[in-house]
C-alpha cells in the first residue's frame, strides 16, 4: 500500500498509522519526516523519556526488541528509533564484505569485524558444521582472491570470531524475518519501531511485506536519466523554503538558483538557509544575492568525469567527455573544471596521508565523516562539509604523486589547446588516456 508523509502524519495525529515505520531515501528527506514523526508521537515530557536511539550497524536486532519489550518506569509505551538500518540493503559483494571486516578490525571494532566475516563466509556457502570443523583461515585462500594480501588480517578475525563462538549467519535476512515476525505478533500497545535506511532492497520479501501493509515511506528524490535531481523538484524545493521564510523571489534569481544547485539535497538545503540569512530583513531575493552567496555546485557533472578517472575507465570516461562536448561545453573550461578538481583532490590526499591518517577510513558515512573531522580542519579543500567529504572519498582513488603528474599533463594540454592546429576534443582525448594510463 502506497504511503506518503502527509497521510502518515495524519493517522499519527488520529492515533491511527502503522507501529512499525521504515524510512528510507534521500539522507535530508529521512531526517526531516523522522523529526515531524517524532513530534508527535514522543511530544510531550512523559514520552520522550520513553524514546530509544540505536545504531543498527553497531546494535544487535536483540537490544532493539528488548528496548520495545520493555516497560518504561516513565512513559506508558515505548518509542524505538533505529538508525543507520542495514537489515534492507541490496546484499554486499564478497569483496565489501571482506574490506568491510578489516576496515573495523583496524578500527578496534572486534564485535563488527567478526560478524561483517561470518556474514562473508556464508555468502560464500559456509554452513555452520562446516565452520566448527574447519581448520584455520588458509582454508578460504582458494576463495577470496584478496586472501594472499590480507592472510595476517584474516587469520587474526579468524581467530577471534573463534575466541567468541561465533557463527555463519546472514543477519540482513535473519533481522528482516525477526522484524516480520514482530510485526505479526504486534507491539505493545502505544509502542512504535522506528527505522531509517540509507539503502533497501525493495525486491527483498521483507522490504515487499512492510510496503503491502502501509509500512514503508519511500522518501527517494526524483532523478532524471543522468542522475540529477529534476528541475521541477528542485524547484518546489526552492519554493518551500522561500514560503516558510515569507520571502519572494526575483525570477531571474530563481533561475540562478537553479543552474546553481548540485545533486545532494541536503548540500541544495544549505546554500538556501544560506541564502535567506544572507538577505536578511528584504522582502525579495534579488540576482546578486544569489551570485553573491550562493555556492555554484553545477559543475558537479566533472565528478562524473574524475570518478570514471580514479577507476582508470577510459572509455567511459571518454564518454562523459563527448557528451559533455556535444552539448556545447568549451574544451578550456572542461580542462579548467578537471584542474580545479585535481588540485582538491590533492589537498584531499594530502590530508588523507598526514592530518586526517588516524580519524579517516573508507567507505565512512557523512553522518560518521561529521563526528570525526572537525569542520575548522586547516586544509579542507572547499567551505562546503559535504563537498569535502565527496572530495576525500575520491582521493582515496588517487596518489599523491598521481595527482600531480595529472597537473602536469593539463598543463601540457592548456598549451596545446592554445596554440593553433591541434583539434580541441583530440587533445582532451589524449589527456583523458593518459590519466587512465594504470
Amino acid at each position: 500500500m502506497a504511503q506518503d508523509l502527509e497521510a502518515l502524519l495524519k493517522g499519527l495525529r488520529e492515533g491511527d498509522g502503522p507501529a512499525i515505520i521504515l524510512l528510507h531515501g534521500d539522507e535530508f528527506r529521512v531526517r526531516g519526516a523522522s523529526r515531524a514523526i517524532l513530534d508527535l508521537i514522543a511530544a510531550d515530557a512523559d514520552r520522550a523519556l520513553g524514546t530509544s536511539i540505536f545504531d543498527g550497524r553497531s546494535r544487535s536486532w536483540g537490544e532493539v526488541e528488548a528496548a520495545l519489550m520493555t516497560p518504561s518506569l516513565f512513559a506508558p509505551a515505548c518509542t524505538v528509533v533505529v538508525e543507520n538500518v542495514p537489515w534492507f540493503a541490496p546484499a554486499e559483494r564478497k569483496v565489501d564484505l571482506l574490506d568491510k571486516s578489516l576496515s573495523l578490525w583496524e578500527e578496534g571494532r572486534r564485535d563488527e569485524s567478526g560478524r561483517a566475516f561470518m556474514v562473508l563466509l556464508r555468502s560464500e556457502g559456509w554452513t555452520r558444521e562446516q565452520w566448527l570443523e574447519a581448520g584455520d583461515a588458509s582454508e578460504l585462500a582458494g576463495t577470496l582472491d584478496d586472501y594472499p594480501a590480507h592472510a595476517r588480517e584474516i587469520q587474526a578475525v579468524w581467530q577471534y570470531c573463534r575466541e567468541q563462538n561465533l557463527l555463519p549467519g546472514n543477519p540482513r535476512v535473519d533481522e528482516q524475518g525477526r522484524v516480520l515476525q514482530l510485526l505479526e505478533r504486534g507491539l505493545p500497545d502505544g509502542s512504535r519501531l522506528l527505522l531509517l535506511a540509507p539503502q533497501v532492497d525493495k525486491r527483498g520479501r521483507g522490504y515487499k511485506q512492510l510496503n503491502r501493509q502501509g509500512c514503508v515511506l519511500d522518501l527517494s528524490v526524483e532523478r532524471d536519466r543522468s542522475g540529477r535531481i529534476r528541475r521541477e523538484s528542485l524547484a518546489a524545493f526552492l519554493d518551500q523554503g522561500l514560503r516558510r521564510a515569507r520571502k519572494k523571489i526575483d525570477p531571474r534569481a530563481r533561475d540562478a538558483v537553479l543552474s546553481r544547485c548540485g545533486n545532494e539535497l541536503w548540500a541544495v538545503h544549505q546554500e538556501i538557509e544560506k541564502l535567506l540569512l544572507y538577505v536578511g530583513e528584504a522582502d525579495t531575493v534579488g540576482v546578486a544575492d544569489v551570485e553573491e552567496i550562493f555556492t555554484d555546485q553545477s559543475e558537479s557533472w566533472v565528478f562524473d568525469l574524475t570518478d570514471s578517472l580514479g577507476q582508470r575507465d577510459a572509455l567511459q570516461a571518454l564518454g562523459f567527455l563527448r557528451r559533455l562536448m556535444a552539448n556545447g561545453e568549451y574544451p578550456l573550461r572542461v580542462l579548467g573544471a578537471i584542474a580545479s578538481q585535481v588540485r582538491r583532490l590533492l589537498s584531499a590526499r594530502q590530508l588523507l596521508d598526514h592530518e586526517l591518517a588516524r580519524v579517516w577510513r573508507r567507505r565512512m558515512s557523512y553522518t560518521e565523516f561529521q563526528q570525526r573531522v572537525p569542520a575548522d580542519t586547516e586544509g579542507l579543500p572547499t567551505k562546503s562539509p559535504y563537498a569535502n567529504y565527496l572530495t576525500l572519498q575520491r582521493a582515496e582513488s588517487f596518489t599523491f604523486t598521481e595527482l600531480k603528474g595529472f597537473l602536469r599533463l593539463i598543463r601540457e594540454t592548456d598549451a596545446r589547446l592554445k596554440s593553433s592546429g591541434h583539434q580541441p576534443q583530440a587533445v582532451m582525448e589524449r589527456l583523458i588516456l593518459e590519466m587512465c594510463r594504470p
